[in-house]
């Protein structure tokens, strides 16, 4: 067991136990000695311990998350016999009971300066993290990374670790940060000849561009990943790619063509035996058909997405998913069954820790509400969702609360207040030019226009 590893290293006072319990670090003694030797019985102790966390890790990220997992092309100390698992719910386990110790490892290897074996254990762990929203553990492991990468010389390593990095970014909302991070990495992979890494870059800033509502930006992104992929002769990343313009046809209207592409797709992942993205082409398919007013396909299909978290035992893709199934059923009038939906969302985002998410599934409660009558009940929830999209740093979103909190003031004969949630959604919108955006800003100033003449203000907006 490597707990006993751990408790033995730090009786023979080479690392040194912290507060919270189980964390440890180096000690300052054994740092100073280790410097670049590697022969030392206490540095191999270490070497073969990061190395049996290297390798479970490796194990556990191919369980949980096969299409996604990183090849780390590290071979395997004799000595050294990693845990396996056959099934996703153990790997699952032993990651959450072990994650306070593997960051500790993380630490005290990249101290001993072990840095070739520092960035690949962040590189197998990358897809864990991703999956399963642990920010914090991820951002600390992938910085650490991005620096072992660079002092051991390994420029792929490097571009690895940024993109992990830059991932982690986007997906905070800290865009600016992220966009760096992506562009490093796409400068080092193209230096270096590096067509699949360049792809993967290029498809990394797409989802960027798709967060910040650039989608024809998005789109010329995903358009120059998917090419590569497909000379490259890689279907399941081509599908990748192309499910990801999809999207973004999606936001611009294109949902017819986004459909027949995401139709293709799911049947490329389900070839490829990869469930993750084939139950979220499955979602993105419903979005587009639900928004060409087909609900029975969009039904059919975001229930075969469902099925699919269910058989994968994924509370994350059951709970996103349960987003589009409870507005799918709002479409269709099924209005407590849409409002079970939500709540089901926000149990399970709520126990995820994932705010944002939890924000959507107010929003998406709010407007059942709202098209139930019960105006009060509408308010509160898309007041409870704006505070947290505002907090995120989510601005789209924020703006949708507040519009359809300035719909259920207006409803309650609210007026002053409606009146400056309106004018709060139109500075929430001021940095999107996209069509939907432009569209709602156009609503949003005639609202505005309207309240500022029955109140006898002529001010232009």
């Amino acid at each position: 067991m490597v707990s006993r590893a751990l408790t033995t290293l730090a009786q023979a006072g080479l690392i040194v136990r912290t507060m919270p319990p189980g964390r440890f670090r180096l000690n300052e003694a054994f740092r100073s000695h280790v410097g670049d030797a590697r022969t030392s019985g206490d540095d191999e102790a270490l070497v073969r311990l990061v190395s049996w966390y290297l390798h479970t890790c490796d194990w556990a990220q191919f369980t949980l998350a096969p299409s996604d997992a990183w090849d780390p092309k590290c071979d395997n100390p004799p000595e050294v016999t990693p845990k396996s698992f056959e099934l996703p719910e153990e790997a699952l386990r032993w990651w959450q009971e072990e994650r306070v110790t593997i960051v500790s490892v993380v630490r005290a290897a990249s101290e001993a300066r072990l840095h070739g074996l520092v960035w690949r254990l962040a590189g197998v762990l990358w897809a864990i993290y991703a999956q399963w929203n642990a920010y914090e553990d991820w951002e600390e492991v992938a910085k650490i990374g991005v620096a072992s990468a660079e002092a051991d010389g390994d420029r792929a390593g490097q571009a690895l670790a940024l993109e992990s990095l830059g991932e982690l970014y986007v997906q905070t909302g800290r865009l600016e940060e992220g966009e760096a991070s992506h562009l490093t990495a796409l400068e080092i992979r193209r230096r270096r000849g590096d067509r699949f890494g360049e792809a993967s870059s290029l498809n990394a800033l797409g989802l960027l561009e798709l967060r910040r509502r650039r989608f024809r930006t998005a789109c010329a992104r995903f358009d120059e990943s998917t090419d590569i992929f497909v000379d490259l002769g890689m279907p399941r990343w081509t599908a990748v790619a192309a499910t990801n313009g999809a999207e973004a046809m999606i936001e611009l209207g294109q949902t017819a063509e986004a459909a027949q592409v995401l139709s293709e797709m799911v049947e490329v992942f389900a070839d490829e035996g990869d469930r993750s993205s084939e139950g979220r082409a499955l979602a993105l398919l419903s979005r587009a058909l639900r928004s060409r007013g087909d609900l029975t396909d969009a039904r059919a299909r975001i229930d075969a997405a469902l099925e699919i978290a269910a058989a994968a035992g994924n509370p994350m893709w059951r709970g996103y998913w349960l987003l589009e199934l409870g507005r799918v059923q709002g479409a269709a009038w099924q209005y407590p069954d849409a409002l079970e939906s939500f709540e089901r969302s926000f149990a399970i985002h709520r126990e995820l820790g994932n705010r944002s998410r939890e924000a959507l599934a107010l929003d998406g409660a709010g407007e059942v509400h709202l098209e139930l009558q019960m105006y009060a009940e509408a308010s509160q929830l898309y007041r409870m969702a704006e505070a947290v999209h505002r907090e995120q740093g989510d601005r789209w979103p924020q703006a949708l609360s507040l519009c359809g909190m300035a719909r259920a003031q207006f409803a309650m004969k609210h007026f002053q207040e409606s009146r400056i949630s309106w004018e709060k959604a139109l500075r929430a919108l001021a940095v999107f030019n996209d069509p939907p955006a432009s569209k709602l800003r156009d609503e949003v100033i005639r609202e505005i226009t309207y309240f500022r003449r029955i109140m006898g203000e002529f001010h232009e907006v």
